[in-house]
């Protein structure tokens, strides 16, 4: 065996073993990286799944291969934890006694036109008369004010 034959044997073998760890490393289980996100999720009170990548053994970019991104299980947790707290906060705003918090609730639970009052940003236009249409009538050219009498 020559040199230059050992050494390209020893790097394909190299390269190999590279290439069999890295497949290894990779393998993880959509289940269970769907179970340590919903447990992230209501361990640190994460809404947004860019978060969450943060608190599993795995890349941002194996996250989305296994589309976890996409579970239902997964979305419903982080609706819950965004809905459960906006509700928190809206009523934490009702009950202070700061009026700016105050004001900021009732723009939130106030129908349109409650909202519009508080902000002053409703404007209305109101237009006095009507359309008025006119008939034209048509005359052809070879009739009608001839001024040289043609």
């Amino acid at each position: 065996m020559t040199k230059g034959t050992l050494y390209n044997s020893s790097y394909l073998y190299s390269d190999l073993i590279f290439i069999g760890l890295k497949k290894n490393k990779m393998a993880y289980d959509t289940k269970e990286l769907e179970k340590k996100s919903l447990i992230a999720i209501n361990k640190h009170k994460l809404m947004f799944m860019e978060h969450i990548v943060a608190f599993l053994p795995c890349s941002k970019e194996t996250f989305y291969n296994h589309k976890l991104h996409e579970s239902d299980a997964i979305k419903k947790a982080v609706e819950e934890m965004r809905v459960g707290k906006k509700t928190k906060m809206l009523s934490n705003w009702i009950n202070s006694e700061t009026p700016s918090l105050q004001i900021a609730a009732m723009k939130m639970i106030s129908e349109e036109h409650e909202a519009h009052r508080l902000n002053g940003t409703k404007q209305e236009i109101r237009q006095t008369g009507g359309l008025k249409s006119r008939v034209i009538e048509w005359i052809p050219a070879d009739q009608g004010n001839d001024p040289e009498g043609k």
